[in-house]
């Protein structure tokens, strides 16, 4: 087994096995995200979308939470803005910026696992969202949060939503910002596995190691139709499933001989 592991203060993460594992590491405040801990997460999940040695990426929290969402107890790294329209640029700025990570998370050519060990709001269930899959725990309770706290949501988590729960249940997840315990979850649709807590990093594992065993030709040819079809018509998305299949499917053909060779 090859293990390689890189740490940053508030963002672990090792490989082995072609499956990587990115932890938020503030398990004292249920991995809350700050300014900081997104600069420590971009620059992994971006160059874990790229290693070739990496097959499946698993997100998930230190500690007993996935990711309770914004810390609004952190202090801003932003100084003092000479005007309101000042602070709203450069805010929109730091907003765009950090929704890259969602953005590479949903769009990398390999599967993405989420692994949802406790509390899961705000910002961490719009990560959870970008995710290909979601696992949650037992105890794992989920909620949008961003209503209460009289924000509207970021990181891409409305878009994601829409997409995988319908409109009508989207506009309930945010507008009413309900709590969901773990089996609610499942049958609304925000995860798509519950096991018992002592069961989750096993099921996860066994998951991970099975996607990082299979064909990265056919993960990188499957999101990216999957991906089209969440903007393109069926007509197109037609033409890129035949150009896919016949791609993925050549080294198989090749192998067995399945081309006529011709002499001239």
């Amino acid at each position: 087994m090859t293990l390689a592991e890189t740490t940053a203060p508030t963002v672990t993460e090792r490989s082995a096995d072609g499956v990587s594992w990115i932890i938020l590491n503030r398990p004292d405040r249920l991995n809350a995200v700050t300014p900081e801990l997104y600069d420590a997460l971009a620059p992994i999940v971006e160059r874990v979308a790229i290693d070739p040695d990496v097959r499946c990426v698993v997100l998930t929290g230190a500690g007993r939470a996935f990711c309770a969402g914004r810390d609004l107890k952190a202090g801003s790294s932003e100084s003092a803005a000479a005007s309101a329209g000042a602070w709203i640029e450069r805010r929109i700025d730091y907003l765009r910026r950090h929704a890259r990570i969602a953005r590479t998370l949903h769009l990398m050519g390999k599967p993405t696992i989420a692994m949802v060990n406790g509390a899961c709001a705000g910002a961490g269930l719009s990560l959870a969202g970008a995710c290909d899959i979601r696992i949650a725990a037992r105890s794992a309770v989920l909620t949008s949060a961003f209503v209460k706290v009289g924000l509207s949501g970021d990181m891409g988590g409305t878009w994601f939503w829409s997409r995988i729960l319908g409109a009508g249940k989207a506009r309930r997840l945010y507008l009413l910002s309900e709590r969901f315990e773990s089996a609610a979850a499942k049958e609304f649709g925000l995860v798509d596995e519950v096991v018992e807590d002592d069961a989750l990093a096993g099921t996860v594992e066994a998951m991970s190691r099975s996607l990082a065993n299979g064909s990265a030709r056919a993960y990188r040819y499957a999101k990216e139709a999957l991906h089209a079809a969440e903007s393109t018509n069926l007509d197109a998305i037609l033409d890129l499933e035949a150009s896919h299949m016949a791609m993925a499917g050549i080294d198989a053909a090749l192998t067995a001989g399945e081309f006529e060779t011709r002499s001239s």
